[in-house]
């Protein structure tokens, strides 16, 4: 992309300077004696008076073999002041090159027609009372059917009715216009407003009128167009028909009739902008459009309804880079609402829309009223990649914001597939009292979220990773708003994130994942977290964070959590949050998570669907610290495998804790990996496993550094916590020496205890499926089956049943009914 902005910069160039070397022979405006009353032009010092031309009602038409205006002069049509429309087209084979002045009497709109090509130099300005069109069409067609043509220029049927459309043959004129980048005079950062140049030169109208740019390619640098409160239409017409459409002082051009679309292009800080009381409207289209070097698209309203910018690309909207000269100055298309009224929407249609370099696209809320919202439809390809080079902190971002009692906008993106890398981030929040913005993506076929280096060159510094993400964040008393999603396939890369989360008293958003294929190496998360002093003191975030988390939802046929996260987590005062997953398969490696935690408040909840569920070196818990009990576990799955020190754990500190549930139809867990609900100085929590068929052959479900007995012991663990219960709904259990299963009360401790006695934790055990029976004790029988009895056992210290633990005990006469497990029933 790059050597096409150089290509485009030295194709630019190389026109003006050519244009400069012809420009002498050009620079006399000359009628062309082809009208029926003819145009007449006068000199009068440095001014060029053109009257005369052939009037029909509120129009007037004048025709020119050649029209430039030079540095330092003015073009003065001196018209009727009841005319409506003036109509100017140049039929030589020159380009119009304009460095000064023109203007107009009365409110008559201009319109300047040359095919051949216009330029519009650094001092070039307009004093028009109505609205300006310069083109580079062929023709102007009317209502009635009649034509005002520059390559027929002929003697035309003139008519009193309004112009409908623009006529482009092949190969139009380009226009350029130039200026010398210095539009805006604040940059986009922090909580303060863009500020524009007092002094801003450039193509200007006066508030609320239209000014159209429409020819072949057209490209602006460094130059300003500026209307308060109106309309600036930008086009790149190929070949066709563009339709006019006026309303009231505002006139809007239809594309639908255009065969083809060349390019826009601005660089150099150049800068298009309707901001006023009423904010205005700012429309492009063409085939590809580029926004570089710090140039701005920008409307801010304040106690009048606004317009919108509005952005059709046949192929791409890139937008690219920051100043040169100033790093502050980032490339951006934006909207900001100021005052009483709602701000501005961002609208984008284009097969790619392309971010780099730190460039932002966005509206941001300074009011009581709402911001704008951000609808992007990129058929093909969205890409958010990289940081400005001038500026770590201005990374390519799509983003809605408020800084006041007002919403931020939301934010809706259709497109095929969307890459955010290297610190590209889409984001909805909220800094003030105001709720942030709902953000809805839907992505037919991927979401790629990744960050391809960790250590980054700026200049001759080197700066840590920036991470990707997409979110709906609140740093303040506002709510942050939902995040939805919708792909085939999303992965979440490393480091990069998709969450909703809060730094203030306000409350995470929603967060809903609908994919058929979600792979997570880094993090998935509704959260609320303590701000650090940077965002404090930056963002105004408050000391303590005290709002609520966000319900986290995910459904999806495959997912793959491959040392990632997926949390809800609230490290303030309230409780955790709750996560749904419903997937056909869920698998968890190298440390992977899901997790609902919490610092001071109740514990989460864990909610999972499956047809099957693997933990390999991972863990499933809903822990609390503090008073808080510990969450909830509910899985529902046709198979449960537990492999390689995985755990799935539902603890608290001083809380009860919490409670697990297990319904499957096959149970598998490794030596060990463990499951526990348990509190170091609480009640412990319980475990139920509702399954036909159990495997937990030499599992160990405790801490590995304690020796347990089979199925079942109770260890304290130097806790002053009560023990929970374990329920265990199956046909079969294994014959071992070394199960077991845990509600302990111990805050999987490793340490050694001191030797106490301790009541087994209740067992029920269903062979039949009907009928429960809960037992006390267990006797190992001549033929090696395992029998439960009613009655509790003396634990006996380093027998063949209890090998080395922080149990001690007396051995009693066992007096006990029976219930048999034989080999038959059990898994080898």
């Amino acid at each position: 992309m790059k050597n096409k902005y150089a290509f485009l910069k030295l194709t630019l160039l190389s026109s003006i300077s050519f244009f400069s070397i012809i420009y002498s022979s050009q620079a006399q405006t000359t009628a062309d004696m082809t009208l029926p009353n003819n145009t007449n032009i006068k000199s009068e010092g440095n001014i060029k008076i053109i009257e005369g031309g052939t009037r029909s009602g509120g129009n007037l038409f004048h025709s020119m073999q050649h029209f430039s205006v030079p540095t330092g002069m003015t073009t003065y049509f001196n018209n009727p002041l009841d005319i409506q429309n003036i109509f100017a087209r140049v039929t030589g084979g020159s380009i119009s090159n304009i460095d000064g002045l023109i203007k107009s009497n009365g409110t008559a709109n201009l319109f300047l027609l040359n095919p051949n090509g216009i330029i519009f130099g650094q001092n070039a300005r307009l004093d028009i009372g109505g609205s300006f069109f310069a083109t580079t069409a062929d023709a102007i067609e009317f209502a009635d059917d009649s034509i005002f043509s520059a390559t027929e220029p002929q003697a035309p049927l003139l008519t009193i009715d309004i112009p409908i459309g623009l006529r482009f043959e092949a190969n139009p004129g380009d226009i350029q216009v130039l200026g010398t980048g210095e539009g805006l005079t604040s940059p986009s950062v922090g909580a303060s407003p863009i500020t524009r140049n007092s002094n801003t030169t450039g193509l200007s109208l006066k508030p609320g009128n239209t000014l159209v740019l429409v020819g072949g390619n057209v490209n602006l640098q460094g130059s300003s167009l500026t209307v308060e409160g109106g309309r600036i239409e930008i086009g790149s017409v190929g070949s066709g028909l563009v339709l006019f459409n006026p309303l009231f002082e505002e006139w809007t051009l239809t594309y639908e009739a255009a065969s083809s679309f060349r390019d826009i292009q601005l660089s150099e800080r150049a800068l298009v902008d309707t901001s006023g009381d009423s904010g205005g409207s700012i429309v492009m289209q063409g085939n590809n459009i580029y926004l570089t070097d710090g140039s701005s698209v920008l409307i801010q309203n304040q106690h009048l309804p606004s317009g919108s910018i509005s952005i059709k690309a046949s192929e791409s909207l890139q937008l690219s880079g920051g100043s040169p000269n100033d790093g502050r100055f980032i490339t951006l298309l934006r909207t900001e609402s100021l005052g009483t009224e709602n701000g501005a929407n961002v609208n984008i249609s284009t097969k790619n829309l392309i971010l780099e370099e730190g460039a932002n696209l966005g509206t941001r809320n300074y009011s009581v009223a709402n911001g704008g919202n951000v609808n992007i439809d990129a058929s093909k390809f969205l890409k958010l990649s990289g940081f400005s080079s001038f500026n770590r902190f201005f990374t390519s971002s799509i983003v809605t914001s408020t800084l006041n009692s007002g919403n931020a906008g939301d934010i809706k993106i259709l497109t095929g597939s969307i890459l955010a890398q290297d610190g590209g981030l889409i984001s909805s929040l909220t800094r003030a009292d105001g709720n942030g913005g709902l953000v809805i993506i839907d992505a037919v076929h991927s979401i790629n979220l990744s960050n391809s280096t960790e250590l980054i060159s700026l200049g001759q510094e080197f700066i840590n990773y920036i991470p990707s993400y997409i979110a709906s964040q609140t740093f303040n008393a506002g709510n942050a708003g939902s995040l939805i999603i919708n792909t085939s396939n999303l992965i979440v890369g490393n480091k990069a994130t998709v969450n909703t989360s809060s730094t203030g008293s306000g409350s995470a958003g929603s967060l809903a994942i609908k994919a058929t294929d979600l792979e997570v190496s880094g993090i998935i998360s509704s959260a609320v977290v303590i701000a650090d002093n940077n965002t404090q003191q930056g963002l105004g975030s408050p000391i303590n964070a005290t709002g609520n988390e966000g319900e986290l939802t995910i459904d999806a046929d495959r997912l793959r959590i491959t040392g990632g996260l997926i949390s809800a987590r609230n490290l303030g005062t309230e409780n955790g949050g709750t996560i749904r997953i419903n997937a056909d398969s869920i698998s968890l490696e190298q440390q992977g998570s899901i997790a609902a935690s919490t610092s001071s408040g109740e514990g989460g909840n864990l909610l999972l669907e499956s047809h099957n569920l693997q933990l390999r070196n991972s863990t499933i818990t809903a822990t609390a610290a503090s008073n808080g009990s510990g969450g909830n576990i509910i899985i529902n799955t046709d198979t449960f495998v537990a492999l390689e020190r995985s755990e799935i754990t539902a603890n608290a500190f001083k809380g009860i804790g919490g409670n697990i549930q297990i319904n499957t139809q096959g149970f598998f867990l490794s030596p060990d990996s463990k499951v526990t609900a348990s509190s170091e100085r609480g009640v412990d929590g319980t475990v139920q496993i509702n399954a036909p068929q159990i495997d937990f052959t030499k599992a160990t479900i405790v801490p590995p550094a304690v020796d347990i007995p089979s199925v079942i012991n109770v260890c304290a663990a130097q806790s002053q916590g009560e023990s929970g219960e374990l329920v265990i709904l199956s046909k079969t259990i294994p014959q071992t020496s070394n199960n077991f299963l845990s509600s302990l009360s111990g805050w999987e401790d490793n340490q050694d205890a001191t030797a106490t006695t301790e009541q087994a934790e209740d067992l029920t055990v269903d062979k039949t499926e009907q009928k429960f029976v809960e037992a006390q004790g267990w006797k190992t029988n001549d033929d090696g089956t395992i029998s439960f009895t009613t009655m509790a056992n003396d634990v006996v210290p380093y027998s063949s049943l209890n090998e080395p633990s922080c149990v001690n005990s007396q051995q009693f006469q066992q007096n006990e009914e029976e219930i048999d497990l034989d080999n038959k029933n059990t898994l080898q």
